[in-house]
């Protein structure tokens, strides 16, 4: 387990590395999303490194995307691109001390886990539908990630954006609920885990306070941060 990127505060450095990108082989990504026009964006766009990520739910999903990351990989290997390119996925916890690489030697260059997809069916809930509930059930789940080491990175971490259709909350219902010790307890269990947390753009806006906290008390541990579009066309 490593850190990809130098640890760094500098939002302009952090721009040069986006870390969260959907392909066309994601559902919910559009057919531009080629391989070809990803590259030639990222080259565009200055970008140092790349990590393409698509979505991974259950292990037994596990066969396709294998066989999608070999053919993104001859592909990257085929070209000499200016941008370096990582192909991993995003991968889920999808409850307590399950999550899809458990006990599993797959190879993957990049392992983002989202551990709040709550709107994908089977996805564990809270037992009570409060936000005080999800806010431990998160953590739960968070921490047997950490304990495994196995998370390179955690995608738009805490934000309760995924919720609002199911339950009607804002999306800073689940954010106001973490306070400033309980933030910086479970973001000390990532960095002891060599685990970075995204600045996902996406979430950022659905949540901005929370992402400020985080943030800031995130340069107080000194935790690394990576940043991610979470691209999708």
């Amino acid at each position: 387990m490593m850190f990809f990127i130098p640890q760094t505060y500098n939002i302009d450095e952090l721009a040069h590395y986006n870390l969260h990108i959907h392909t066309n082989f994601s559902g919910c990504a559009k057919d531009e999303m080629s391989f070809e026009n990803i590259v030639e964006v990222s080259k565009k766009s200055n970008l140092k490194l790349i990590a393409l990520c698509d979505h991974i739910y259950r292990p037994d999903n596990l066969p396709d995307f294998i066989a999608n990351c070999e053919l993104l990989r001859k592909k990257r290997d085929e070209i000499n691109a200016e941008v370096k390119i990582l192909i991993g996925g995003e991968f889920s916890c999808y409850a307590v001390d399950e999550y899809t690489l458990k006990g599993l030697d797959i190879p993957s260059e990049y392992k983002l886990y989202s551990q709040n997809h709550y709107h994908v069916t089977g996805w564990q809930q809270a037992e009570e539908k409060t936000p005080e509930s999800y806010k431990e059930l998160t953590k739960k789940m968070l921490r047997n990630l950490f304990k495994d080491k196995a998370a390179d990175t955690i995608a738009h971490p805490l934000n309760g954006k995924y919720l609002k259709k199911m339950t009607g909350w804002e999306n800073e219902v689940l954010g106001s609920c973490w306070t400033d010790n309980e933030l910086g307890d479970i973001m000390t269990e990532a960095l002891n885990s060599e685990c970075a947390w995204e600045l996902n753009t996406g979430a950022i806006f659905a949540d901005a306070p929370l992402a400020r906290r985080m943030f800031n008390i995130g340069k107080e541990i000194g935790v690394v941060f990576t940043l991610g579009t979470d691209a999708h066309q």
